[in-house]
């Protein structure tokens, strides 16, 4: 039952600091504190700010079954009881250390089913969760508590997707009296001071429902909190059936990072990416759905991890998309973090009126190497290859780039400048001695543009 549930359910003076966004603006990156500890959160949640983070998504918080394991947190026992990753205290706490340095904190909340607490798929005793009764769950009419059916993702229509049980979890009808123990729920997080939701499982509510759900979040946060939707696609569901309502997950998008980035697959197919065509989709390299090692039935897996922190580094460099960043990705890819800060600087840049849009480049041509320009402020080069990309020369005559760069991690500059017949060239890349473009194996280098005597030091 467990795996079956988990199938279904990223110097200058300008960068130092972390943006203070808005009210309900689109996040920059979000970090993903997955299955960690409130108290825990609470002591990096600065640290993570300065790196670029604008939020930072927490574990439901809700009462949920017993059991450790992280797959627990998704299965809810009580919703009137914080008692996630900590208390209600450690939570109130966390959001106020996380406020005081302008992060803003999304609450993952579970909504579309209840907890199975005594491992049996086909029958729950529905008398265990408390203010529901067995008129607020989808079972079998003859006997309360048995599951009525199984979802088929491939019949063409969603009515299994929506109406039977996810696994052996127990789905809620919505009721007058679901509805309200959940937007009381809802309430109570936002007074707290919760920023925005992710709403797990979304694709097995009906859309009128979490429209109803959302709506009721804009009008008790007055329009402030920043909200997004678990939409995993399938035969029968797609983006179009919920982003209407709010920014849902990318999956079409990780699929295609998951063919180009993977052994075998081709850079170039990235110039145009397949994606769900709207800029406030949640992006991500891999999340803790498409994980094998804690889920034996994750979606669409990377066979090497660390093609999937490539993957990341290309949504964090883009300008489209909110990039969801695992923690342990951030940990463990040294590139990620400086990708995080590029992001900022370019929203930031952006917001100056300055020239940041994404356009991969065809000036290399390589199914192993990507160039991206963000306008004129940035770029941003990935090698998934194992061996060392290197060229002497690189005409970037049709491109926005021209001046001095600087790479973020390794701090070298890179000049990009006019010369023979008007024609742009990388004239030198980290020293006077050399121009054309070298990039590591395995690597993920960020660019950002800088006053050009940095290039004449």
């Amino acid at each position: 039952m467990k795996n079956i549930f988990i199938c279904a359910v990223v110097i200058c003076t300008t960068c130092i600091y972390p943006i203070k966004t808005s009210a309900g603006e689109k996040p920059s990156a979000i970090f993903h504190a997955f299955d960690q500890q409130y108290t825990d959160i609470e002591k990096f949640v600065c640290e993570i700010g300065k790196q670029g983070y604008s939020h930072i998504q927490i574990s439901p918080a809700q009462k949920s079954n017993p059991a450790s394991e992280w797959w627990a947190r998704y299965q809810p026992v009580n919703y009137s009881i914080i008692e996630g990753r900590g208390s209600l205290l450690n939570l109130k706490n966390l959001i106020s250390k996380a406020h005081s340095c302008q992060v803003k904190v999304i609450a993952d909340v579970v909504f579309n089913h209840m907890a199975n607490l005594d491992g049996n798929d086909d029958f729950e005793d529905l008398t265990k969760f408390s203010g529901l009764s067995i008129n607020d769950f989808n079972s079998d009419s003859n006997r309360p508590g048995k599951k009525s059916c199984n979802i088929n993702y491939s019949d063409g229509n969603r009515d299994s997707e929506i109406n039977c049980w996810l696994g052996g979890l127990p789905e809620l009808r919505f009721t007058n009296n679901v509805k309200t123990i959940q937007k009381a729920h809802l309430k109570k997080l936002l007074d707290l001071g919760i920023d925005g939701f992710r709403f797990d499982a979304a694709k097995h509510i009906p859309a009128d429902v979490v429209k109803e759900y959302i709506s009721y979040v804009d009008q008790q946060s007055q329009g402030k909190a920043w909200n997004y939707l678990e939409v995993i696609t399938d035969s029968d569901t797609n983006a179009e059936n919920y982003n209407w309502i709010a920014a849902v997950t990318d999956f079409v998008l990780y699929n295609s990072m998951k063919n180009a980035f993977s052994f075998g697959g081709d850079l170039r197919s990235l110039r145009v990416p397949t994606a769900i065509n709207d800029p406030r989709s949640v992006t991500f390299g891999r999340n803790h759905d498409t994980i094998r090692e804690i889920n034996s039935n994750a979606i669409n897996p990377y066979s090497d991890s660390s093609d999937s922190f490539l993957a990341t580094a290309y949504i964090l460099a883009r300008e489209s998309g909110t990039p969801l960043i695992l923690n342990w990705d951030n940990r463990d890819a040294a590139f990620i973090k400086y990708g995080v800060k590029f992001r900022q600087i370019m929203h930031q840049r952006g917001t100056q009126g300055k020239n940041t849009k994404e356009n991969v480049l065809a000036a290399i041509d390589s199914p192993t190497v990507l160039l991206m320009e963000r306008g004129s402020e940035g770029f941003f080069v990935v090698n998934k290859g194992e061996n060392k990309f290197n060229i002497p020369a690189l005409d970037l005559t049709l491109t926005n780039l021209d001046g001095c760069y600087r790479e973020l991690r390794n701090n070298f500059t890179v000049a990009i400048e006019r010369r023979d017949r008007n024609k742009k060239f990388i004239t030198r890349w980290g020293s006077r001695n050399r121009g054309g473009m070298e990039v590591q194996k395995r690597d993920a280098l960020y660019f950002i543009r800088e006053p050009f005597d940095q290039c004449q030091v």
